[in-house]
């Protein structure tokens, strides 16, 4: 069978968050559009990483009233018990929604009818959801903007906050934190640069707690002169059946393009040293071979 190919997904989609769920792997991207047409956000699904299908429109900021229906930024989704919450930017500033659903399909209904988040602890603009599920049944949301990360415990019901909003900024961070659990070790990724240049990055940190302190170690992605430019937004994935296989989601520039909004979905292998610290991930075009989806 062929690779799936580099960009993954047709089209300009951003902030690409990935899963496994009910069987099948999960794209929830930014549609990259004019602020104005970023309304709404899609699902993408595969059963190999290969052929990826729209499912179409899971939440529409027609039915978020708190919205200011544009800027519909970097979902996040988490399952719980059968359940499926999305946590997603509403707004360049607006705040943080949940929403659930039965399925990772959707659709999504806003759970709330207000923000989840519409401070902005510690400096941190509410925007870059992320929802970490932890080995003990524990959920934690990070996010934040203009050059802060914080980081609330999720409550049971998942969509009220449990506990002090911590800030947990590492050196260079300015948005879109990840989160992600190996051998005992919390892994927190980011985003730092300029997201419309070649200076668009990952760069990542490691602490024994989901707190931290986390002491930014180096870079995971970044501008490939050869490939592709402003590498970043990113999201990892242990690959099923496959004991120490990762797979990155990430965006990144065609060359020579520089239209504001022309971001492309990407997919390509993450690998760990035996030190437990990240190799730098090298982009391709042929993106990644087929590997099927198991049940959760």
């Amino acid at each position: 069978m062929s690779a799936s190919g580099n960009p993954v997904l047709p089209g300009w989609y951003a902030d690409p968050e990935i899963h496994v769920f009910e069987g099948r792997y999960w794209i929830y991207p930014t549609c990259s559009r004019a602020y104005d047409e970023q309304t709404h956000f899609e699902a993408w699904s595969s059963a190999d990483l290969c052929d990826w299908r729209c499912e179409g429109t899971i939440l529409s900021f027609d039915d978020v009233p708190w919205s200011t229906r544009r800027c519909a930024w970097a979902p996040s989704c988490a399952e719980k018990n059968g359940r499926y919450y999305l946590y997603f930017s509403a707004g360049d500033g607006a705040g943080i929604g949940a929403a659930a659903s039965d399925s990772p399909a959707g659709p999504f209904q806003d759970a709330l009818g207000r923000p989840l988040v519409d401070d902005y602890h510690h400096g941190a603009q509410p925007i870059d959801a992320h929802a970490f599920m932890d080995d003990d049944g524990s959920a934690y949301l990070y996010w934040g903007g203009w050059r802060h990360a914080v980081v609330a415990q999720i409550a049971p019901d998942m969509v009220s906050l449990a506990g002090e909003v911590v800030e947990i900024t590492p050196e260079g961070y300015v948005e879109g934190p990840f989160m992600l659990k190996r051998l005992g070790s919390y892994y927190f990724m980011w985003s730092e640069g300029s997201w419309g240049d070649a200076s668009y990055r990952v760069a990542y940190a490691r602490s024994a707690s989901p707190y931290g302190p986390f002491e930014r170690e180096g870079v995971v992605l970044e501008t490939d002169v050869a490939v592709a430019s402003s590498a970043g937004h990113h999201s990892v994935l242990r690959l099923p059946g496959e004991e120490d296989g990762y797979v990155v989601a990430y965006h990144r520039r065609p060359l020579q393009d520089t239209h504001r909004d022309h971001r492309v979905t990407c997919l390509d292998r993450l690998t760990f040293r035996k030190d437990g610290s990240i190799e730098p991930v090298r982009m391709t075009h042929c993106g990644l071979g087929p590997c099927p989806a198991a049940p959760q």
